[in-house]
């Protein structure tokens, strides 16, 4: 018995093709099985873990001093608005204007290079690395001067801080607030991604004409006690991306390769045939 030229030719790509063709299903079983490990645990993923039911941990909140470049809303009241109104900022209150970062920044007091402000009748003051708590009282000490129960408030406008990286929402906040924890600003950006490092998350902070990088564990209760806990302005906070989610995205592309290699193979296998 004769075998014909093309029933031959037909076997030998069959055979030829079949075992590459299982090697690459076998591979594709291999990485599935490594997607599959490679899965996020509650140990990397949830914050102050500890084995206690109740903790007690004393704060250390930190004292910001204001800057240059830094913005303050100086306001005098007494009850006759024609004595305060020289020195208000802006000669009549628009009531219906709601707050925002342009309108605080127009109304109020940029701190000079120099860490000064001027102010109408009392003239320049000096407020670097001063709290927002001591320029009051000696704003407040010199409006005395001037007027008779009057009455200075001053509040930092320029509050803003900015989370990046692997978070919901990352961006620039402004906080309406004397102060904000870190939790408050990653909460504001919309909590970090189930992928994001909670265990190196970079804070970028000014001080000065320096710049420094602290990595902060959010994983351990003792963040709390840390210094870097409460945020300061113009604090940048950064948050890495795991390996497990660059491997599982790398893993994704990978097989989406091997299944388009697989699906050329069976296709000229069958046309061979």
């Amino acid at each position: 018995m004769t075998i014909k030229p093309s029933i031959r030719k037909s076997a030998f790509t069959f055979f030829k093709c079949r075992p590459f063709t299982l090697s690459v299903q076998r591979t594709m079983v291999v990485l599935l099985t490594l997607s599959l490990t490679s899965c996020y645990t509650s140990k990397g993923v949830n914050y102050l873990q500890s084995p206690d039911e109740e903790l007690t941990i004393r704060l250390r909140p930190t004292e910001y001093g204001v800057q240059p470049n830094d913005v303050l809303s100086v306001k005098v009241q007494s009850r006759d608005p024609d004595q305060v109104m020289y020195f208000n900022n802006s000669m009549v209150e628009n009531k219906n204007l709601q707050a925002n970062p342009a309108s605080l920044f127009l109304n109020g007091y940029t701190v000079d290079k120099e860490g000064t402000i001027t102010l109408a009748v009392v003239g320049k003051v000096k407020v670097q690395d001063l709290t927002v708590e001591e320029i009051r009282d000696m704003v407040q000490s010199e409006i005395d001067k001037y007027l008779l129960n009057a009455v200075v408030s001053v509040k930092l406008t320029s509050f803003k801080i900015s989370v990046l990286g692997d978070v919901k929402n990352p961006g620039t906040t402004y906080i309406y607030n004397t102060q904000a924890t870190i939790f408050e600003a990653l909460s504001a950006a919309g909590d970090l991604n189930i992928s994001g490092k909670r265990k190196n998350v970079k804070l970028i902070r000014q001080q000065g004409d320096k710049s420094i990088v602290v990595n902060l564990d959010l994983t351990s209760p003792s963040i709390i006690r840390s210094p870097y806990y409460f945020m300061h302005p113009n604090d940048v906070l950064y948050v890495e991306t795991s390996k497990e989610n660059l491997f599982q995205r790398n893993l994704g592309v990978f097989s989406l390769v091997l299944s388009a290699i697989s699906t050329t193979i069976l296709v000229l296998s069958f046309n061979s045939n």
